[in-house]
């Protein structure tokens, strides 16, 4: 997955009127949060809150608590405490205020996997960002919206897409007129567009960017910020793709430094996969399994918070039952206006490669070949035409909203990425992974494993038929690819699906070709 750094959660509170005693210890305790140990900032946040006397000061901490609870890597903590600022904020009517709470859930969303809800929190944001009147916030709001945006184009291996985005972004904030804040916010995006040059191969304007970046962020209010850490780590991995492992190795070292010191999961857990990366690449075993192991950790502590998440969120949902599900559909539906010409483009291409490809097959012996299914609207409504719920169990809205999440991830092709889980699945819908499991076992008549394991190979079998350039490729390679996590598990299950292996089904297909 990729990594991020935090969306304008912090934002200097500006422009609200506040007692003297809440705005002195709020400054503070924003330094205190660069030095000192968790338990201390805390405390500072529990007095803050204490003296809290508007709706305003008291939203201003939860924004606050949030950005250190995700640091920290407490992520569904760190989503429950924006929404209740989200709560208050409906009552304030402040614009500002709510694009700044959508805006972090957008990020925190999009960090952990549910990026339906992400991006409709991006659009929340959007909207209350046509409403704000100060010219500050505003740029500085609109300069990172930009930079949220850039985050799912990385997503979607869309790195020229996501530097224009990015670009756009800068422009904004360079109309700071507050040298030092500005200087920080153009870090933070030199930094990203760096990460993108780079992932472009592009190394030499990688490497030219971070190094701005860095010396933007050593003139900014925030010099020692964890945005270093990551600057650095960037560096690192650029200098190792470029092979230059000597340089390579200092940056590195210098990014664990400062994820050390910050304890901030997010970056501690890039660092030590890059670090990991290098160690194998110059054949350092020792330290490659050591780096690894720390990385493995990191995951699987993210991966039980993704967990608490998805159980926080169907609590929501019954808090305010249906609520999820319309704003769910809402999504999906403004993603579809969007995107709807080309989606139908895409889709009659491909209806019609299949059909070509299938009288291309059809003489295979024993018919062992089963075209990837398309995800089409009509399969959706048949499926739960078919299907026998149990509405006493979960209710049908849950159980449309999860067939529409279902739709959304074959669509995507999730069950292409190696990491993903039943609980991940769960995460991205936003629903408890009980539901999902039911949901999937009475439409698709599998359990989760056979359903994810059917998707791939499926996806692997229609790319060998339509691209012979595919049949050249080693079988390693091909479990890969459509997310196997090994050769052998990957010739377990094609074989256990297709009643052949897949060597032996691709010496079929070259067979029918010379026919």
């Amino acid at each position: 997955m990729n990594f991020r750094i935090i969306f304008c959660i912090l934002i200097t509170n500006i422009g609200y009127p506040q007692n003297n005693v809440f705005d002195s210890l709020y400054q503070h305790t924003t330094k205190v949060t660069l030095t000192s140990t968790p338990q201390n900032v805390f405390k500072h946040i529990y007095d803050l809150e204490k003296i809290a006397s508007t709706e305003t000061e008291q939203i201003e901490v939860y924004l606050l608590k949030a950005s250190l609870l995700r640091q920290y890597g407490v992520r569904d903590q760190a989503i429950a405490t924006l929404k209740k600022a989200d709560s208050l904020a409906a009552n304030t009517k402040n614009a500002t205020l709510q694009a700044r709470i959508q805006g972090s859930l957008s990020t925190l969303y999009r960090e952990n996997g549910i990026e339906s809800l992400g991006k409709l929190a991006l659009v929340k944001a959007k909207h209350w960002s046509k409403l704000m009147t100060d010219p500050l916030e505003l740029t500085i709001l609109k300069g990172n919206l930009q930079q949220e945006q850039a985050y799912y184009h990385m997503n979607s291996l869309r790195f020229s897409d996501a530097v224009t985005a990015l670009n756009n972004g800068r422009e904004e904030f360079e109309k700071i007129e507050h040298a030092q804040k500005r200087f920080f916010y153009l870090a933070s995006t030199d930094q990203l567009i760096g990460e993108n040059y780079m992932k472009m191969s592009e190394y030499g304007l990688a490497i030219q960017t971070l190094e701005l970046a860095l010396s933007e962020l050593a003139v900014s209010d925030n010099p020692q910020s964890p945005l270093k850490g990551f600057i650095y780590n960037n560096l690192g991995m650029t200098y190792l793709l470029s092979q230059d492992y000597e340089t390579s190795f200092l940056f590195l070292s210098k990014a664990q430094e400062v994820a050390e010191q910050s304890d901030f999961s997010t970056l501690k857990k890039m660092v030590f996969a890059s670090l990991a990366a290098y160690a194998k690449k110059v054949g350092d075993a020792e330290n490659y399994v050591l780096y690894n192991e720390s990385y493995v950790k990191l995951v699987e502590q993210e991966l039980s918070v993704q967990a608490k998440i998805a159980n926080y969120l169907v609590e929501s949902y019954y808090e305010k039952e249906g609520e999820l599900s319309k704003a769910y559909k809402k999504y999906v539906l403004y993603s579809l206006s969007i995107g709807g010409g080309v989606l139908l483009f895409l889709s009659f291409a491909f209806y019609y490669r299949r059909k070509q490809v299938k009288q291309e097959i059809k003489n295979i012996d024993g018919g062992l070949v089963q075209l990837l299914p398309e995800v089409q609207e009509d399969d959706f409504e048949e499926s739960r035409s078919e299907a026998t719920v149990d509405h006493n169990y979960i209710s049908k809205d849950m159980e449309d909203l999860i067939l529409n999440g279902i739709q959304t991830f074959e669509m995507q092709k999730g069950f292409l990425k190696h990491e993903i889980s039943l609980s991940k699945l769960a995460s991205q819908i936003g629903v408890n992974h009980r539901y999902v499991s039911y949901v999937i076992k009475h439409h698709k008549h599998q359990d989760f494993s056979s359903y994810i394991n059917t998707l791939r190979i499926d996806y692997i079998v229609l790319l060998l038929q339509a691209n012979p350039e595919m049949l050249k490729y080693k079988i390693s390679y091909l479990a890969d690819l459509c997310g196997f996590a090994s050769h052998s598990r990957f010739t377990i299950t094609f074989k256990r699906i297709k009643g052949i292996s897949p060597s032996a089904f691709i010496e079929q297909i070259k067979e029918n070709a010379k026919m």
